[in-house]
């Protein structure tokens, strides 16, 4: 992975969605140094540190910097693929301010472009988002239906109430009345994300709505292994709360703001439509 001895790095997570995170600023790595790589091998739960991914806070670019970007956040999947995070954003965040590189309102470089952090408390920080994206070649989606609102053939079942949008990484939300058994959301969940309407894969929301400010979620992340090693669950994840409240609020069921339930916790998020996602939540 790399000649060095030793890697400085600090385990985080927001709502149980866990990251090893490189602090570059502190702990300068060569300019060589494999990130995929270093993901695969830092992300196993079994001969590694063990998490959901590999986070790194480092300086901006110059673009980015001429543009107002104090910091910057880069994310590997455990399969060694860079992504955009959300849950990610804020444990970079909060680990910028605790060690004074930026103050309690800052903005971020990320791969899905700059985002506005600010550190409300110790416990909670709110991140703009971006705006979502819904026309299909930006998706990316490559299906011969609108992905707003459609009904997904898989090999045995079709699934009615479907959305797809990327909020910096694709996500498909499944609307049901109740979640599918452990079996059945493991064996559709890996035919979703593999399946062709999605060049880039996708992650997999499946949605419960409780009431109109309250939506519970039970998630598949692309490019995420559990502790067997299978690409699947996840306790959480920050884009994919905020495609599901995006998603629901275009299907109207729910208003602009709305509480995302997972296992690991709360994220609060709220959308208006033509403006950014705003998400906030802890990240310790």
């Amino acid at each position: 992975m790399t000649n060095m001895k030793q890697i400085h790095f600090t385990k985080m997570h927001g709502l149980g969605n866990d990251f090893v995170v490189l602090d570059n600023l502190q702990n300068p790595l060569p300019d060589d140094f494999d990130f995929a790589q270093a993901a695969t091998q830092m992300c196993d739960r079994h001969f590694g540190i063990g998490g959901d991914g590999l986070l790194l806070l480092c300086a901006p670019d110059d673009n980015a910097k001429t543009r107002g970007a104090h910091v910057r956040m880069r994310m590997w999947n455990p399969d060694g693929s860079e992504d955009m995070c959300g849950n990610g954003l804020r444990c970079v965040a909060r680990l910028a301010h605790l060690r004074g590189y930026v103050g309690d309102q800052f903005v971020t470089q990320t791969l899905a472009g700059l985002r506005q952090c600010e550190i409300i408390d110790s416990e909670n920080i709110r991140v703009a988002m971006g705006k979502p994206r819904l026309i299909p070649q930006q998706i990316p989606f490559a299906g011969d239906v609108v992905p707003v609102e459609y009904s997904l053939q898989l090999e045995d079942i079709i699934l009615p109430h479907v959305s797809t949008l990327s909020t910096g990484s694709v996500h498909t939300i499944i609307f049901v009345e109740e979640f599918p058994d452990d079996e059945t959301f493991l064996l559709l969940s890996r035919q979703i994300e593999h399946h062709a309407w999605f060049p880039e894969r996708t992650s997999v929301m499946w949605a419960k709505v409780l009431d109109a400010q309250n939506i519970q979620i039970r998630i598949w992340e692309r490019g995420v292994q559990d502790a067997n090693g299978i690409t699947g669950e996840t306790l959480a994840c920050g884009t994919g709360a905020c495609a599901t409240a995006v998603a629901a609020r275009i299907m109207r069921y729910c208003g602009e703001k709305v509480k995302i339930h997972s296992r690991g916790g709360i994220l609060e998020i709220a959308w208006r439509e033509g403006e950014e996602i705003t998400m906030a939540g802890a990240a310790e």
